[in-house]
């Protein structure tokens, strides 16, 4: 085949094997171009858009800064408290069989009633404490101050009830805890598109009011009064990788969940009056804060109390991770501990001084258990059974040796220092004073011999029965020889202290040989007897041991430092002057050690230190991510230090308090009665820390907003109930809004779809907590929403100044041209005095200024306006009058009533419809109609002789009246036939023209009706529209006025 020559070859220019050839050739000529597009034209491949690069930039800065968060010293608890789950909901939702169901899948344990809260352990190091939350206003307010996880169970066949959304708000206002819904009673829905449907609705407005991507927990199905098995095991996950925030009120306030009541009250007390004031121990884990013994705690539900005293208890249900580490992934059956006191359950429960175990017959697998179970039913003593035993010595012998043999012999009884008198020898006091610094001085032997003592006092508390054991007997004969031979020897071993802290060698026949003289001839070798007289009053023998007292030698040159070497005060400041100045005076080493290059270092250190400093706080270049990490590093060091410094317990329980994760109990004085006698496990009991600031009294402004879905507007001054922090108490709020000029103009009603302040009476709350208000604490048969306001705190400022309008009037009884006397309008000369200079004005709109009092009548004054007033006129002063905020305060107890309800102060319109009487009406506030009389004015009269000057055209043509009737006006007309005819046929056709306007006027109206109607909807129409953008008008500018405030 012939190749045409015209067509060349065409080598290739891209595909696998020209990129073979390419990387080959790079790689041979390395001194080769790169051929990379970007670096041949840069240009080519930089950005185009600049307004779409710079928003790509900065929202890449924006993602980098929002990772940033400031740094906080890490004060995880060694061991967390377990994680408080409560379990939220309306009546008959199935709350109860959720909390079984997870407690049978964690312990294996039915739990048949579940009465207050259950702690059991979830994982190695995780432990969760379940509580079912009561139907009640107070309860739903305390759980979400504690609660670190809500279960919030909606009944999926009914929907979402008021419970749900009460809850929710009250939630958002304390803190917003983790929340979870679950979906129960699904199966009472049929299966299919009805149930997708109402998933998908329910879903969604639970993620409107909570978060999108809320989750949401389907249960369906229930077998043996528990629900599916697997529906409880996915539940169960994600409560164990569930991970929670810090709140900012629970971080700074240390509380206790109460799980155990206990009454310590004297027995002899509670005889003599059973009403008195009980002292309560209440047992739980420390959570939030450090706890300190010093701290005053709010009960919630109960008051106010201040804490006698804290004990540390055992952890009754530890963790599996703390005792030991194991790489099992699951709990063994003795790990799944459940420890519930107020509603039975549980293995143990332990108290200051005492453990109780309960047992089950499942549990006892071991011998231990066995043990424990057997001596349980013990019915005698062991002192009674070790009386009546009887042993026998060798195997084959017939005689037994009962208790009663070793009743004769006599018991020798160790003598110590505290037990002279008892023992009744006849020593006297110099000897028992030098027995004690000879006990002193020789520590080997009182530990020794306080053994020795246990053992005898142990012997002599079990009485005479140890002496029936041959065996035991040998060892003790002659048991004094023996130790009298060991105490010698060792007094003769013992180390001279004297030369070893003074550093001279001085023996038994030194300085020291005539002070202390022992007698070792004693038989009682526990005594130290000392010879002779101490002969102190000799002065050359005080001067023998006057160096022991002293740092020093009194007859030296004064150089302390030469024996004992140089001393360094550690808490001395190196920076401060004055005594260190002399320091160096007298040592000049010190000087001539420290060399100018030394100095010079220390110097350029210290300002490179400083220069980094600068660097990092106003250098813009600076990398911030580096600015960060030190400040992370920063706080690390911190917490480390923090760690180091509180190794011991001892020393951190004294400064820190006791912390997180431990379990406590805490022991109140004082306590009601009712507490006790009327306590109910469903109901929580909070004990929460009260900072030094909330113990004070004050008045609080804060921004309070009515709830949008409250029916009604709030009166000023009416009881409201407010849960402010811990607190929950009814105070008596004044409303108020702010003016332009800053005054605080008090409202009579809360505006709607407006923030307004409200000022009241309570305990004092750091600014920007956030608080709710109901209308009472006792739940009312109402269908409508029980939270009728939100807010938040604004200032504890003690000066807030209230105010309303007053006008008062007053009238004039003198007038001057521009001056007037006026009346009325004040009582008394120092009334006028304080508004003398005020403006004034008339209902016409005359202004004026008060000038000075008269002397009569009382309150009469002098006035001048801007022009003369008649004496009808009525003359008004605008000013304004502060208010008085009520001092109302009281603590809702609810939890000291039976019923667990609380009444308190009611408001007006209560006590009418409870009295049945109607709202008083004070005819003058009524509207009336005001009947207005026709005024007449009299025609107008000329007179004769100006009527000759005026001009024809002008004059009045009237005519006088005639007392005769001219003849034209008395004359009778006679028509003609034709004019009648004519006049009939004019007047039927007026009357046909009369009934046709007639016709055509009521049609007209009638299609005038129809269109006013159709404008009626079409205004009506308008209106909602024009409602709705006021609604969003007034929201935008109360988002606006609450930034501007913040």
């Amino acid at each position: 085949m012939d190749v045409d020559p015209q067509r060349s070859h065409k080598k290739r220019k891209a595909g696998a094997k020209f990129n073979k050839k390419k990387k080959r050739k790079l790689d041979e000529d390395e001194s080769a171009v790169d051929t990379d597009a970007k670096k041949r034209n840069p240009k080519a491949f930089s950005f185009q858009a600049v307004n779409k690069t710079a928003r790509i930039v900065h929202r890449a800065l924006d993602k980098q800064t929002k990772k940033h968060h400031v740094p906080e010293v890490d004060r995880t608890p060694v061991e967390p408290p377990p994680t408080l789950v409560a379990v939220v909901g309306p009546p008959k939702c199935g709350k109860t069989t959720l909390i079984r169901s997870l407690v049978k899948h964690y312990t294996k344990q039915n739990v048949n009633q579940v009465k207050g809260p259950l702690t059991v352990v979830t994982g190695k190091n995780r432990r969760c404490t379940f509580f079912e939350c009561p139907n009640d206003i107070s309860s739903m307010i305390d759980v979400a101050k504690v609660a670190d996880l809500v279960l919030l169970m909606v009944d999926a066949n009914f929907g979402f009830e008021m419970e749900i959304f009460e809850f929710l708000n009250i939630a958002q206002a304390h803190g917003l805890p983790r929340i979870m819904g679950v979906l129960t009673h699904l199966d009472m829905l049929k299966v299919g598109k009805a149930m997708n449907r109402t998933k998908r609705t329910l879903k969604h407005r639970f993620w409107t009011e909570v978060h999108n991507g809320a989750k949401l927990f389907y249960l369906s199905s229930m077998s043996f009064d528990l629900y599916n098995k697997r529906d409880i095991l996915n539940l169960a996950r994600f409560i164990s990788v569930m991970k929670f925030k810090v709140l900012t009120w629970r971080a700074t306030h240390p509380y206790i969940v109460v799980d155990r009541v206990e009454d310590l009250t004297d027995p002899e007390q509670l005889d003599k009056n059973k009403k008195c004031d009980r002292t309560v121990g209440l047992y739980g884990w420390v959570r939030g804060a450090n706890l300190k013994s010093d701290t005053s705690v709010h009960v919630c539900g109960v008051g106010d109390h201040v804490i006698s005293d804290i004990s540390l208890l055992t952890d009754p249900c530890p963790p599996p991770g703390k005792e030991k580490s194991s790489r099992r992934r699951t709990l063994n059956e003795k790990e799944r501990l459940l420890y519930g006191p107020m509603a039975g359950v549980g293995g143990l429960i332990y108290d200051k001084d005492a453990i109780y175990i309960q047992t089950t017959e499942r549990q006892k697998k071991n011998e231990g258990d066995d043990l424990i179970s057997e001596l349980a039913q013990q019915k005698e003593t062991l002192d009674e059974k070790l009386g009546t035993t009887e042993i026998s010595i060798f195997s084959g012998s017939t005689g037994r040796i009962k208790n009663d043999d070793f009743n004769d012999g006599e018991r020798r009884k160790m003598i110590f220092d505290n037990e002279d008198e008892e023992e009744g020898d006849g020593d006297d006091d110099s000897d028992e004073e030098n027995n004690e610094e000879d006990l002193e001085d020789d520590m080997d032997d009182e530990e020794y011999y306080e053994s020795d003592a246990e053992e005898d006092q142990s012997d002599e508390e079990e009485g005479e029965r140890d002496d029936m054991i041959v065996g035991a007997a040998r060892w003790k004969k002659n048991i004094a020889n023996k130790a009298k031979e060991s105490f010698i020897q060792r007094q003769l071993n013992a180390k001279n202290l004297h030369s070893i802290i003074y550093g001279e060698d001085t023996d038994s026949s030194g300085q020291f040989a005539g002070l202390v003289a022992e007698t070792r001839t004693s038989v009682d070798c526990t005594r130290h007897v000392w010879a002779g007289e101490s002969g102190w009053e000799d002065p050359d023998r005080r001067d023998t041991i006057r160096d022991c007292f002293v740092t020093g030698d009194w007859g030296g040159d004064g150089d302390e430092d030469e024996g004992f070497g140089d001393f360094e005060d550690l808490e001395a400041d190196p920076e401060e002057d004055g005594d260190n100045a002399d320091v160096e005076e007298e040592t000049p080493q010190e000087t001539e050690e420290t060399t100018p290059e030394e100095e010079k270092s220390k110097y350029e250190k210290k300002k490179e230190k400083l220069k980094k400093l600068f660097d990092t706080d106003y250098d813009e270049n600076g990398d911030e991510s580096k600015y960060f990490a030190d400040l992370q590093e920063e706080v690390d060091t911190q917490t480390r230090t923090n760690k180091e410094f509180f190794a011991d317990e001892a020393h951190r329980e004294r400064y820190e308090g006791y912390r997180a994760g431990q379990y406590v109990r805490v022991t109140i004085s004082n306590m009601p009665c009712e507490l006790i006698e009327t306590l109910d496990p469903h109901y929580p009991l909070v004990v929460g820390g009260v900072a030094n600031l909330e113990h004070q009294m004050g008045l609080l402004q804060t921004r309070t907003k009515r709830h949008r879905w409250y029916p009604k507007i709030l009166k000023n001054q009416d009881p409201i109930v407010v849960s402010l922090g811990w607190r929950r108490f009814q105070t008596r709020p004044v409303y108020s809004i702010q003016d332009h000029n800053m005054r605080q103009r008090m409202l009579k009603y809360t505006p709607e779809h407006m923030h307004c302040h409200a000022t009241f009476y309570g305990p004092l709350a750091p600014p920007n907590t956030t608080f709710i208000a109901t209308q009472g604490a006792t739940d009312k048969k109402t269908s409508s929403f029980r939270i009728v306001a939100t807010g938040v705190v604004l200032g504890l400022d003690k000066t807030i100044d209230v105010v309303k309008k007053l006008k008062l009037t007053g009238t004039p009884y003198k007038i001057f041209k521009n001056t007037a006397f006026l009346k009325g309008m004040f009582s008394s000369i120092l009334e006028v005095s304080k508004f003398e200079g005020a403006m004034i004005k008339t209902v016409s709109g005359i202004r004026g200024q008060v000038k000075r009092a008269l002397s009569a009548p009382p309150g009469a004054f002098r006035a001048s306006f801007e022009d003369k007033i008649q004496i009808s006129d009525i003359v008004f002063l605008r000013c304004w009058v502060s208010v008085d905020i009520p001092k109302f305060y009281t603590p809702v107890i609810n939890l000291l009533t039976v019923d667990k309800t609380w009444s308190g102060m009611r408001t007006v319109a209560e006590l009418r419809r409870e009295r049945g009487e109607t709202i008083p009406v004070k005819q003058d506030s009524l509207y009336k109609e005001i009947e207005r009389q026709q005024k007449v004015f009299k025609p107008l009269v000329v007179s004769k002789s100006l009527q000759k000057n005026l001009p024809f055209k002008t004059k009045p043509k009237v005519e006088n009246k005639r007392k005769k009737q001219l003849y034209v006006t008395k004359r009778a007309v006679v028509s003609e036939p034709g004019e009648r005819r004519l006049t009939t046929l004019m007047q039927q056709l007026l009357t046909a023209q009369k009934e046709s306007d007639k016709k055509k006027m009521e049609k007209k109206n009638k299609e005038k009706e129809k269109y006013l109607a159709e404008q009626a909807k079409i205004t009506a129409k308008r209106g909602e529209k024009a409602k709705e953008r006021r609604k969003i008008f007034y929201q935008k500018n109360a988002k606006k006025d609450q930034a501007g405030e913040e």
